[in-house]
């Protein structure tokens, strides 16, 4: 009996020291999350930014801005947007497929630059995804550029910490931007032929901050309601767009930021009437009379019907998440009038809706969704039974134009430098291409 007793509490000690020691493993993994999350999302008491706008007064100058050198007798610019890759942990799980992705396309391609449309991170440990990404894009000698999107600083990493993070390494072509206007990645990406001079000047990469969501108290997030691109913006767009043109009168450009314009579903709608697709009476009245041409890609994001998202489409049901879109929200620039009398950027590229990859002109300038890369993102293509309800799988609607199922890739965007100068060729390469 007291052998049976010495035994029992043995037992019992050898259970409560695995248990308090998982307890024990527990608290100083929250105290290192806590101490991380404290350090990572800390922010300046001052506006912070590389130089301050101050409604127009700044003097424009190239020196302001990060910049990539093509040889001078380059015939076209390659670009590779990388659209939503949403890193969750770095080198583990699907993360591992992203990565390898992006790795095949990266040597296949050569891009000159590439560009990541927000949505690098969506993650508990942003900083570490962040750090990862950058590494990778070091080690392979890659230029590359960066725009916020909705989730890159949503959880334990400030807009702060990740500017100062991309500002350590060579090959990362950001800026903060001016520290007097909405979002911290308002910049330009100048590309010059041979040399950095003003002669040299050939074409601007736009990059704008859309935010992430509307601070009004009343737009819960799940009325699928997203931030918008603010006027102080815009008037920071004419002024970086009429200094380019003081370099280069005939320079053109293109523009890059996460949420879509409302633009992209009036293509989207304007195209199923050219096609002789029935359209609402609510919708047709309110579609500009523009006309849209070269029209391709699909949209398959689920319109959210059963969610509580009910305010200001107008009918607009199909699933385009534009910006700007909630009930108040009424003083929001139109950006695209803005790019339109720039006589400047001829194309805008966003991300953000990640089964949409629609493209097409509207009314003279380019619209293109990035074709999504995140494997740690939805949709789960290789499980269809993780998510089944509609709002985050859709599985009868994530098709492409054939009827196949849609695969991860990336987006090539070509534009010429020579007598068809700022002619584009767009396409999507989807993971299979690079096998």
């Amino acid at each position: 009996m007291a052998k049976e007793k010495t035994h029992n509490r043995k037992r019992r000690i050898i259970v409560w020291s695995i248990l308090g020691g998982i307890l024990a493993a527990l608290l100083v993994a929250a105290l290192v999350l806590g101490i991380r999350a404290a350090v990572h999302m800390r922010e300046p008491n001052e506006p912070w930014g590389s130089y301050s706008f101050d409604g127009g007064a700044a003097q424009f100058q190239l020196d302001m801005f990060p910049y990539l050198i093509v040889d001078k007798n380059a015939d076209e610019l390659k670009i590779m947007q990388i659209a939503d890759p949403q890193i969750k942990f770095g080198s583990f799980t699907r993360d591992r497929k992203t990565m390898d992705l992006l790795d095949r396309a990266i040597r296949a391609e050569q891009p000159d630059i590439c560009v990541v449309t927000g949505d690098l991170t969506l993650s508990v440990f942003t900083y570490d995804a962040f750090r990862y990404f950058c590494e990778f894009m070091e080690k392979r000698r890659q230029p590359w550029t960066f725009v916020f999107g909705n989730h890159d600083s949503q959880f334990d990493c400030s807009k702060h910490t990740i500017v100062e993070m991309l500002q350590e390494y060579e090959y990362c072509l950001f800026d903060s931007g001016p520290d007097d206007i909405h979002g911290h990645s308002n910049f330009l990406v100048n590309i010059f032929k041979g040399s950095k001079s003003a002669e040299n000047l050939i074409y601007s990469l736009v990059c704008l901050d859309s935010g992430m969501y509307p601070d009004a108290e009343n737009v819960p997030l799940t009325d699928w309601v997203y931030d918008w691109i603010r006027q102080d913006q815009m008037d920071w767009y004419d002024w970086a767009v009429k200094g380019l043109k003081q370099c280069n009168p005939d320079v053109q450009s293109s523009m890059f930021f996460h949420i879509p314009v409302k633009q992209f579903a009036d293509m989207y709608y304007l195209n199923e009437l050219a096609q002789g697709r029935a359209v609402s009476d609510a919708v047709k009245a309110q579609l500009p009379d523009v006309t849209v041409s070269d029209v391709k890609g699909v949209v398959r994001e689920s319109d959210k019907k059963d969610s509580e998202y009910v305010w200001g489409d107008d009918g607009y049901t199909v699933g385009i998440f534009y910006q700007g879109n909630a009930e108040g929200v009424t003083d929001h620039p139109d950006v695209f009038d803005y790019i339109k009398q720039s006589d400047c950027t001829k194309a805008l590229f966003c991300g953000h809706d990640h089964v949409n990859n629609l493209k097409g002109y509207f009314d003279g300038i380019y619209l293109g969704y990035g074709l999504c890369c995140g494997y740690h993102t939805y949709p789960f293509f290789n499980n269809p039974k993780i998510l089944t309800g509609k709002v985050l799988y859709n599985a009868k609607l994530w098709t492409d134009e054939e009827g196949n199922q849609m695969e991860k890739g990336v987006t090539v965007i070509e534009v010429s430098l020579v007598s068809d100068y700022g002619a584009l060729t767009v396409n999507d390469r989807p993971n299979s291409y690079y096998k």
